[in-house]
C-alpha cells in the first residue's frame, strides 16, 4: 500500500513540471525519429553487400586460380559479406528499439496528458503506462524511474 503512496506523491511531483515535461518527451520522440544516419548506413551496407554478391559470383565462375586461392578469395567474400549483412541486422534492430521507445514514450505523455491536472487514486493502467521501473532500498528509499528517462526519488 506504501508503494501505490508513494508512487502517487511522486507522480503528481512530476506533473508540477508542467508543459517542459511533455515538451522534453517531443524532442526526445523527435530525436528518436530520426533515423537518417541508420538509413544512410544502411544504404552503404546494401551496396557493399550488392558489390561483395557480385564479386562471390564472379570468384565462383571464374575460379582460374588455384584452389587455394580460390578458398582464400572466396572466404575473404563471405566474411566481408556477413560482417556487412550483421551490421545492417544490428542498425535495423536499432531503429525497431527506437520506434518502441516512441511509442512507449507516446503511451507517457498521453497518460500525463490525461492526468495533467493530477491524480488521488492509484491505477494500474497510469503505472504501466508510465514507469519504467521502480526500485526500493534496503534504507525505505524508493526511486522511480520513468518512461521520459526522468527518475524521481518517492
Amino acid at each position: 500500500m506504501k508503494l501505490k503512496a508513494r508512487f502517487l506523491v511522486t507522480f503528481n511531483k512530476l506533473l508540477g513540471g508542467g508543459n517542459t515535461l511533455l515538451e522534453d518527451c517531443r524532442i526526445m520522440q523527435g530525436h528518436l525519429t530520426d533515423c537518417s544516419a541508420i538509413d544512410a548506413e544502411l544504404e552503404e551496407l546494401r551496396q557493399e553487400i550488392e558489390v561483395v554478391t557480385e564479386l562471390t559470383q564472379r570468384c565462383i565462375h571464374e575460379n582460374p586460380q588455384s584452389q587455394e586461392e580460390y578458398i582464400e578469395r572466396y572466404n575473404g567474400y563471405v566474411a566481408r559479406y556477413e560482417k556487412a549483412e550483421a551490421r545492417a541486422d544490428a542498425l535495423q534492430e536499432q531503429k525497431r528499439q527506437r520506434q518502441a521507445r516512441v511509442d512507449i514514450i507516446g503511451g507517457f505523455m498521453f497518460a500525463v496528458h490525461e492526468r495533467e491536472t493530477g491524480v488521488t487514486e492509484f491505477c494500474n493502467g497510469l503505472w504501466l503506462a508510465v514507469v519504467q521501473k521502480a526500485t526500493a532500498y534496503h534504507d525505505g528509499r524508493l526511486v522511480f524511474i520513468f518512461q521520459s528517462g526522468m527518475e524521481i526519488e518517492g
